[in-house]
């Protein structure tokens, strides 16, 4: 599907689908307006996942395809990908061989046409996963996710830098004795960066919103925990217009029947919050993209209804204080965002060539109707 930025109105629509019916685990932009769709055919659910990326065009033609198996067992995920300056590829996600440890973060190099350039596995002996990249200025590319190899608890958000070959420059954890992860890591002007995920060790509610901004050494320079009553976690940030950080996740707290799709906007130096609003749907709701556009305004990507019968893509176009003239769904909220302690190491995943066989992947592409509703008239 493709919509048009002004009134949201559908450009054209159809379905992709592979012979095995898989589905998509991620998504990219291109600089052609097109994109590229990350995703896995499950052969079976503990055993046999393999993986596969769909490039299509502006009009939603597919481009090129391109598979990952392992011959006998063996699982392939890939989450997120960012195109290069000359229309490469790199990928991100996780593999291993069963469903148990070791679990090896996995990056892939993709030429413009869809081709192999190289494939790294990154262990550190139980569980690494990427679930972002982003290139940096340098021509390498950072990466985050989590780690259960080595930190201060049982899963810490992971942050690796590599060259453009692949190389490890730097790796880190941070976290506390619980859970934590990272869904997106972004660079910033000065080589820095910002990383957005959830904490379940560093707050009372067991499951938080979590922002951190760290140096382009891997140093943490600071980080913001939201609210302590507050459950939820972030899916997505953006570097706005006027050089600050936007976020998008979701929020649960008292008083409300289920959590709502959230966004705040932070500074750049010190993470001080300028607002933060609330949207709340018919029933859970949650944010996992945030677009910035010109002018200051900002569209913001989730589901409606998430994990009910009405469940649906939501999408909705803000002002640049997150405001959706006078619809009724938003609401500002007040959250604190405190700095509780939290642990920084080295982590010790090591390199190794990727164990993926290539295949070819047929595409399928289908008609689709999808009804459209505008929830703010």
């Amino acid at each position: 599907m493709n919509l048009g930025l002004g009134e949201g109105n559908v450009i054209f629509e159809h379905t992709n689908s592979t012979a095995f019916g898989g589905f998509t685990d991620g998504a990219a932009i291109a600089a052609d307006a097109g994109a590229l769709f990350l995703g896995r055919d499950v052969l079976d659910v503990f055993l046999k996942h393999d993986a596969w990326l769909v490039r299509v065009d502006a009009g939603g033609a597919v481009v090129w395809s391109q598979g990952f198996t392992r011959q006998a067992w063996g699982r392939h995920f890939l989450f997120d990908a960012a195109e290069l300056a000359d229309g490469s590829w790199i990928a991100v996600g996780a593999t291993s061989i069963l469903d148990q440890p070791p679990q090896a973060a996995w990056i892939v190099r993709l030429s413009a046409t869809g081709a192999l350039i190289w494939q790294y596995e990154y262990n550190g002996g139980l569980v690494e996963t990427a679930r972002s990249v982003v290139p940096t200025a340098d021509g390498g590319f950072a990466v985050a996710g989590s780690s259960t190899s080595s930190g201060a608890g049982s899963e810490d958000v992971w942050v690796m830098k590599i060259d453009a070959a692949g190389v490890i420059q730097w790796q880190k954890t941070l976290g506390g004795a619980d859970n934590d992860q990272a869904e997106q890591i972004i660079e910033l002007d000065d080589g820095s960066f910002a990383v957005a995920g959830f904490t379940n060790s560093l707050t009372p509610s067991g499951h938080a919103p979590w922002l951190l901004r760290l140096a382009s050494n891997g140093a943490l320079l600071w980080h913001k925990v939201v609210a302590d009553d507050v459950w939820g976690d972030l899916g997505a940030l953006a570097k706005t217009n006027d050089g600050k950080l936007i976020v998008v996740g979701r929020v649960a707290q008292s008083g409300f029947p289920s959590n709502d799709l959230w966004c705040a906007k932070f500074a750049a130096a010190d993470g001080k919050v300028s607002w933060q609003t609330a949207y709340e749907g018919d029933s859970g709701d949650f944010g996992s993209v945030v677009l910035p556009l010109a002018g200051s305004s900002f569209i913001l990507g989730g589901t409606w209804g998430w994990g009910f019968p009405q469940e649906s893509i939501w999408l909705q176009r803000v002002d640049r204080r997150g405001g959706l003239n006078g619809c009724g769904l938003a609401r500002a909220t007040d959250f604190s965002t405190p700095s509780p302690t939290v642990t920084v190491l080295d982590s010790i995943s090591s390199r190794a060539p990727g164990g993926a066989q290539t295949q070819p992947v047929a595409v399928l592409l289908a008609p689709s109707a999808a009804v459209v509703t505008d929830r703010c008239p």
